[in-house]
């Protein structure tokens, strides 16, 4: 191999590498990198497939040596040599991970019994895959025992033994294996060891197979009885369970001294507040970082109706509590403890309501006239005011929201709350019917929102930029142009010529509008008219599907060839009969 290897179609077809090795006595060191090259090309994944002779092996350990820590390496081998494997692993001392049949498996265990292990070999990753159908429980223990081998000359940071079908009770060696060890199982081996751990009450076996698990046991079916004997055991691992799968929902009072030690998964709303409850009554605000910490610090609260005990219950947690993600969703609160938790977000990270109890929770915060509390609050939304349907998430499906009606109280309530904020804030009004009046209460706030609103709003913004002081407009027209990020779309809205008379204004008195989309909007050539004169601040003009006739070609090539920046300009399923002046610059689109 004395000239540069070339990478032809062939690269990625199975076995390609192999093959390469095969075919090619490698002898040299740069011919050993120009190998390390060519299995970098291919992500350093190296499968090895049929008979292994030992010219293969030989070549591939002398790339394993080089590049082994990078290469993942799948040994389906059905036929290998003693002397294949020493050359193959005798110098490399480091995989990414190895993935053997368990046929292999076998082999190489008899293998390093034998003492032909030239170097210690490190695998972050060994996973064996069952070969056979239905092995026998023979079969099961000798495999069991051969990992066991393994494990005592290789230094094996992860076993994954989820293809393997290795039942329980051949894995008690691998399990107590003094080594650091992650170890993965199939969900029925897991299962089956659960209930096997019970059944033996053997504390050390116990301990270590929960620790080399990690305390997932989150795929298993567990009975009150199997779940108490393990948080009993002396250790400091971690146990996750999956609530819903389980019947523990009504084991709160049982499992609040256990806390500590569970990681809970999908608890519900109820298991909550019986847990919240429990620890309200008997004071016990030692136990809620290990609540907050079992639950993820989620308090999820949704869809409950809670009296003035879960209010005092809530505030409790929160004052005793930090990083709180709070649910709220479709929950009833008493008018007072909407106000305690207003008090209390100061402990809360993340704040989730639907659209109705944010303006509860709005509303409060303005009659309160407190800097912090509308800080707090707009921090826990993440700087989001969603009175749209995205709110709504978890609705019932058999409940379809209408239209949320916003009043002139709620937007004075809401600009009142964004004055307060040094930030930006997105504000959601998608799905809503708000009041001119309210509307005319926002434009003063409109300088520090990013505004996400449904047509009907929009049109009703634009109808409002006219007002009596000239000033006032600008300023209306500028800050509703920020606040739709410099993109309007009126597409699919009736024009008239009082729209278009806004939509001058709003043209005229701001730098940023960069898109119009004016699409299906029944724009003839009279109303285009009454607009293009002031288009030329637009890049990016969307016109098509409109009643534009060959009338307003002139104007309309003027606004393109006099003006830079504007285009492209769509013009399509327009009356447009005579195309090909427009053919002729690049900048409109018409077809």
């Amino acid at each position: 191999m004395g000239k540069r290897l070339q990478v032809l179609g062939g690269l990625c077809a199975p076995g390609f590498f192999q093959s390469v090795c095969s075919s090619v006595s490698v002898r040299s060191g740069e011919e050993v990198h120009q190998l390390g090259s060519l299995l970098q090309l291919l992500d350093f994944k190296l499968p090895l497939t049929g008979e292994l002779d030992g010219e293969t092996c030989r070549s591939v350990g002398r790339v394993l040596q080089l590049c082994g820590s990078k290469v993942d390496l799948v040994l389906k081998a059905n036929k290998m040599s003693a002397r294949g494997a020493s050359v193959l692993f005798g110098s490399t001392t480091h995989l990414h991970s190895l993935r053997l049949s368990s046929s292999l498996a076998l082999f190489l265990s008899l293998w390093v019994r034998r003492g032909r292990v030239a170097s210690p070999l490190v695998v972050e990753e060994l996973s064996v895959v069952s070969t056979e159908v239905r092995p026998s429980q023979r079969v099961f223990l000798k495999l069991g025992s051969s990992l066991a081998s393994l494990l005592r000359f290789w230094t094996v940071r992860r076993l994954d033994l989820t293809e393997s079908c290795l039942p329980a009770q051949s894995l008690f060696s691998l399990l107590l294996h003094d080594a650091p060890l992650t170890v993965r199982l199939g969900e029925e081996s897991r299962q089956q060891l659960v209930v096997l751990l019970h059944e033996v009450q053997d504390q050390e076996l116990t301990l270590s197979s929960l620790n080399k698990l990690g305390g997932d046991l989150s795929s298993c079916r567990l009975s009150w009885e199997v779940l108490h004997y393990l948080l009993q055991q002396p250790s400091a691992q971690t146990i996750t369970v999956n609530l819903k799968e389980n019947r523990l929902q009504d084991r709160a009072a049982q499992l609040l001294p256990f806390l500590h030690r569970l990681l809970l998964q999908r608890p519900s709303p109820s298991f909550v507040r019986t847990s919240i409850r429990e620890i309200h009554r008997g004071r016990s605000s030692h136990m809620i970082p290990g609540l907050l910490r079992s639950l993820g610090h989620v308090i999820n609260l949704s869809c409950t109706e809670l009296d003035s005990e879960d209010a005092a219950a809530l505030l409790f947690i929160l004052r005793h509590g930090d990083g709180v993600k709070l649910k709220l969703l479709w929950s009833s609160i008493p008018t007072e403890g909407t106000q305690s938790i207003l008090r209390m977000l100061r402990t809360v990270s993340d704040l989730s309501v639907d659209r109705k109890q944010l303006l509860s929770f709005i509303r409060c915060c303005a009659a309160s006239d407190g800097q912090q509390e509308a800080s707090d609050l707009l921090r826990t939304l993440q700087h989001s005011v969603d009175l749209s349907l995205s709110s709504c998430m978890e609705v019932p499906e058999e409940d379809q929201p209408e239209p949320l009606r916003v009043t002139a109280a709620d937007c004075r309530a809401v600009s009142s709350i964004l004055r307060r904020s040094s930030r930006d804030t997105q504000l959601h009004l998608r799905d809503c019917e708000v009041e001119d009046s309210g509307l005319d209460l926002l434009f003063p706030v409109l300088d520090r929102v990013r505004l996400r609103v449904s047509k009907t709003v929009l049109v009703q913004l634009l109808s409002l930029l006219p007002v009596d002081s000239e000033r006032d407009t600008v300023r209306r027209a500028v800050s509703l142009c920020r606040a739709l990020g410099g993109e309007l779309d009126l597409s699919h809205v009736p024009l008239d010529q009082r729209l278009c008379g806004s939509l001058v204004l709003m043209l005229d008195h701001s730098e940023g509008l960069t898109e119009l989309d004016l699409s299906h909007c029944q724009l003839t050539d009279q109303l285009l008219l009454q607009v293009i004169a002031h288009l030329h601040k637009v890049q990016v003009l969307d016109l098509s599907h409109n009643q534009i006739t060959d009338a307003s070609t002139a104007p309309l090539l003027q606004l393109v060839s006099v003006n830079p920046s504007v285009g492209p300009v769509r013009l399509c399923s327009n009356g447009i009969l005579d195309t090909a002046p427009y053919k002729v610059n690049r900048k409109c689109e018409i077809w």
